[in-house]
């Protein structure tokens, strides 16, 4: 009667000790190979549909863009959640914005407490950002000499 009893009772630990084994292994293999995934609600493609002079009056060339790139208004952002940012749609406007918001083919982005900052290599450049669910505002310097007060200039764009 003992040895059934001691039998009973060693058959019930190992059973525990099994059960605890398995749930407590996990698979470590899927946390090596994932990408951090960033939720901000940026994450999306945008097209820019306005761009206006932060101070009335003081950018009169806003009105000269649409003809230096009639697809200007075509220009789409790219957000993805891997934090990379691409500009499509309007090769001209791409070329005309580049002066102030540089994206590349390995551009990144991040959005921290209000600001937007664009990555490339080692340069790194901050933009006050507002946003909500379908709309976004970008406020760029569009002076470009180094000297003298800012001109900004804001980027409107909608969420497609």
């Amino acid at each position: 009667m003992k040895i059934f009893d001691l039998l009973r009772k060693t058959a019930f630990f190992s059973f525990l000790l099994v059960a605890f084994v398995f749930v407590g292994c996990k698979d470590d293999d899927d946390d090596n190979n994932t990408t951090p995934v960033d939720n901000n609600e940026i994450v999306g493609t945008w097209q820019l549909t306005a761009i206006t002079p932060e101070t009335s009056g003081t950018l009169p060339e806003i009105a000269l863009l649409p003809g230096l790139a009639p697809c200007i208004y075509s220009l789409k952002f790219k957000f993805t959640n891997d934090n990379k940012v691409a500009l499509s749609d309007c090769p001209a406007a791409v070329t005309l914005i580049g002066s102030f918001i540089k994206i590349e083919g390995d551009t990144k982005w991040k959005v921290e407490t209000g600001k937007l900052t664009i990555t490339n290599g080692s340069t790194s450049n901050t933009f006050a950002l507002v946003q909500n669910t379908n709309d976004m505002k970008i406020t760029v310097n569009t002076n470009t000499t180094g000297s003298g007060a800012a001109v900004n200039a804001i980027l409107s764009l909608k969420r497609l």
